[in-house]
C-alpha cells in the first residue's frame, strides 16, 4: 500500500504529465515515475492540488520547492509537498458546464483527512477514485456533475498538547470554508452536500449552528446553498470512550474527548437540540444516518508503550445515537446500515456493495438537492431559521 501526498500550489496550465516530469527531477529518480491521482483547481482558484503516489512505496519528504520567476515582478510560486492534507484539498473538479453540485467530507476523530476514506489494505479511495465519476444526473449524462473536497484537521488522541474544543474546531473549518462563501455574490449558489464521519459530524453541526447565528449576508446564502448531510456514525447522542480516556492521560486534549461521552453528555445535547432547524424545515434539507452493526477493536497499550486497536471489542456508536436526528428523518428513507465497524464504515473497495448502498442514497439526495431551488422559488419563506431554544 503506497503512501498517498498531496502537491499544492501547481501552476494552473501544468498538466498531469508536467507534473510528473517535475516531480522526477526534483526525486532525482526519473525511473520511479509518480501516479498522479487527481489534480484540481482549489477552491481560491489560484493553483492546482494534485494527489500523488509512488508505486515503488519510495517516501518524499515534506518539502517547499520555490518555481522560477518569469520576471523581477511576478508573484513567488512555491509547489508544497506534504502528507497531513490539513484544511481543504479540492480531488475532483468537473468541467464547468456539468459543475451542479459541491460535495465536502470531513473525517473523524484521531482520524486524516485522506487515509480515513481509503480502503482498508489497498489504495483505492472512494471519495476520489470513484464517488467524483459516479455522481451523475440522467442517462445522456457521462461526466460527474460533483466538484469533490475532503477537509482534514489535527485531532489526534495520543500524545496530544492542543486544547481546542468543539467549538474551535468548528470555527477552524468555517474559516476553510471562506472562499467558498462569496459574499460579492447575491444569488444563492451550487447545493452542498456533506459526508461527515464521527467527530467530524459534530464539528458540522457546531458550525452550522454558528452560521445560522451569523447576521452576514454571505453565509446567509451559504447556508440556504446547503442542502443534504450524509452522516457515518456520528455520535449525536454520544459514544463509548471507555478506551480513549487512557489514551489521552490528562494532556490538554482530554475535555475534548470527554465531551464525546455518552455517559452525561453536557455539549452534544445543546448541538442536537440548536442543529434541529438549523437547515430549515422538512423539505428544505435532508439528512441520511448511517450506522454501524459491527464491534470494534479498542485502543490497547502493549508492553512497549504503544497503542494498538487490539483490545476488547465494542460498540463504539450504537444505533440509537447514530440516527438520534430530525423527527421527520426517523424512518427507512433516511437511516441506513452499513456492516463494517466504526472506521470501516466509510472505507470502500471497489465493486463494494456497501458503497453502492451509501452511492444510491446520496445519488438520491443530489437529484433532489437540484430541485431544492425550484421548491424555494414556490416558497420564499423556506429555510428561516430558527434561534436556540425556540
Amino acid at each position: 500500500m503506497a503512501r498517498t501526498y498531496r502537491v499544492r500550489g501547481i501552476p494552473l496550465e501544468w498538466d498531469a504529465d508536467r507534473l510528473r516530469a517535475f516531480l522526477e527531477a526534483e526525486n532525482n529518480s526519473p525511473a520511479n515515475t509518480p501516479l498522479v491521482g487527481s489534480l484540481a483547481h482549489e477552491i481560491h482558484r489560484r493553483s492546482q492540488t494534485a494527489t500523488i503516489s509512488f508505486p515503488s512505496g519510495s517516501e518524499l519528504p515534506n518539502r517547499q520547492v520555490r518555481l522560477p520567476a518569469s520576471n523581477s515582478l511576478s508573484r513567488p510560486q512555491f509547489i508544497t509537498i506534504d502528507d497531513d492534507f490539513l484544511g481543504i484539498t479540492t480531488l475532483y473538479m468537473p468541467p464547468s458546464q456539468h459543475h451542479r453540485v459541491d460535495v465536502i467530507a470531513l473525517s473523524g476523530l484521531g482520524g486524516h483527512a485522506f487515509g480515513s476514506f481509503k480502503e482498508r489494505g489497498g489504495d483505492h479511495m472512494w471519495i476520489r477514485d470513484a464517488l467524483p465519476y459516479d455522481l451523475t444526473v440522467g442517462n445522456a449524462e457521462s461526466s460527474g456533475i460533483g466538484r469533490v473536497m475532503i477537509y482534514g484537521y489535527d485531532s489526534a488522541v495520543k500524545n496530544s498538547n492542543s486544547f481546542q474544543n468543539l467549538e474551535d474546531l468548528a470555527i477552524c473549518f468555517h474559516n476553510s470554508l471562506l472562499a467558498l462563501i462569496d459574499v460579492t455574490d447575491s444569488t444563492i449558489g451550487k447545493p452542498i452536500i456533506f459526508v461527515a464521519h464521527s467527530l467530524g459530524g459534530l464539528i458540522l453541526k457546531q458550525m452550522l449552528i454558528l452560521l445560522s447565528k451569523s447576521e452576514g449576508d454571505g453565509h446567509s446564502r451559504f447556508l440556504k446553498s446547503i442542502y443534504g448531510i450524509a452522516f457515518f456514525g456520528v455520535p449525536h447522542d454520544g459514544m463509548d470512550i471507555t478506551s480513549l480516556i487512557p489514551m489521552a492521560t490528562d494532556n490538554p486534549n482530554r475535555p475534548l474527548v470527554e465531551s464525546l461521552s455518552r455517559i452525561n453528555p453536557q455539549i452534544i445535547p445543546m448541538l442536537r437540540r440548536d442543529f434541529h432547524h438549523t437547515l430549515g424545515e422538512k423539505n428544505d434539507s435532508e439528512v441520511i444516518y448511517f450506522y454501524e452493526t459491527r464491534e470494534s477493536p479498542t485502543a490497547q497499550e502493549d508492553a512497549e508503550g504503544e497503542w494498538r486497536m487490539n483490545g476488547p471489542n465494542a460498540v463504539l456508536v450504537t444505533k440509537a445515537s447514530a440516527t438520534h436526528g430530525r423527527y421527520w428523518e426517523d424512518g427507512p428513507d433516511h437511516i441506513c446500515a452499513i456492516d463494517r465497524t466504526h472506521s470501516d464504515m466509510v472505507k470502500f473497495g471497489p465493486q463494494d456493495h456497501e458503497y453502492d448502498k451509501v452511492l444510491q442514497r446520496l445519488l438520491g439526495v443530489v437529484r433532489r438537492a437540484l430541485l431544492a431551488p425550484q421548491r424555494r422559488a414556490r416558497n420564499p419563506h423556506a429555510n428561516t431559521h430558527m434561534q436556540a431554544g425556540e
